[in-house]
């Protein structure tokens, strides 16, 4: 579930940077490799194939990786981990040959309006899972737990951040969930005015990612001791947070800005952020992970 999940995220953010042909297809070869030559073949065939090849490779990477997470899941320390490394040497060789094949450089990226805010989206969920990976297949069980949690708060963040960004609209609609979202680490949208473009852009969308990362790690660590009372203290200060963020800041949208589309993005969000909290309280409680 944590490498189908990883891999949706991975296609989301992929099908964006992409631009339906007009931005990047870096972030899309790399993430489905090797299967993303799916993509490269329904170019050289030309239309309708070459919108078959970009679905088709969509479709795929969360199929890539969800059978990746499942055989790491189920597999032991001897040949088959061995099996896994070297696909995933092959995803690495593979992901760099597709990528050769586009000819987009530095200078066709520069060239793309916002395009590095949505690489510094994309790159560090890649990053991150490809990390995760690795350490699995050499960490005993507790280190294990702390990876899954890691990686499920990294999603959970991730998705977060998107909802949150759907939300506000490009200023149309409200920052309200990208507030609720990231506390307290929402705090530094309102920083110094001195603060650069490129650093308010990384703790404006990576604050979700970070928070949730490192909560799902300690929600998952055994032991009922200390690390519980932190974790439920992080919470609180999470929820503290919200209530001041929302009451010391005017995020309400104008009256001309409220639709049926901001409604239902919100609700979206809501209930993501909701079903989010409901399951990381659950696993709080459970006596079996937090044993020992």
């Amino acid at each position: 579930m944590i490498g189908l999940f990883y891999g949706s995220t991975l296609a989301l953010w992929s099908a964006v940077l992409f631009g339906g042909g007009h931005a990047t297809s870096i972030p899309l070869f790399v993430s489905s490799a090797p299967l993303g030559v799916l993509t490269l073949i329904g170019t050289l065939a030309g239309e309708p194939y070459a919108g078959y090849g970009y679905a088709a490779t969509l479709l795929a990477t969360p199929l890539v990786w969800a059978s990746l997470g499942l055989s790491v899941a189920l597999s032991d320390r001897g040949s088959t981990f061995r099996l896994i490394q070297i696909f995933l040497l092959l995803h690495y060789a593979s992901a760099l040959a597709l990528v050769a094949t586009t000819g987009e450089g530095l200078a066709h990226l520069q060239s793309l309006p916002g395009i590095w805010t949505e690489i510094a989206m994309w790159a560090p969920v890649y990053l991150a899972g490809q990390v995760a990976i690795w350490l699995w297949m050499k960490a005993g069980s507790g280190v294990r737990r702390a990876i899954l949690g890691a990686m499920a708060g990294l999603l959970y963040g991730g998705v977060l951040a998107f909802l949150s960004i759907v939300v506000a609209g490009g200023g149309h609609g409200t920052n309200a969930a990208l507030l609720v979202s990231s506390a307290p680490l929402g705090l530094f949208m309102y920083g110094p005015s001195g603060t650069s473009e490129a650093l308010y852009i990384t703790l404006l969308l990576g604050g979700p990612t970070v928070l949730w990362t490192v909560l799902g790690s300690l929600v998952a660590l055994p032991g009922r001791g200390i690390r519980r009372k932190v974790t439920q203290a992080l919470f609180l200060l999470h929820y503290g947070s919200v209530l001041v963020l929302l009451a010391t800041t005017d995020v309400m949208p104008l009256p001309s800005f409220v639709n049926v589309y901001l409604v239902v993005n919100v609700l979206v969000w809501a209930i993501v952020y909701l079903a989010g909290q409901a399951a990381l309280w659950w696993r709080l409680s459970r006596p079996t992970p937090l044993s020992g």
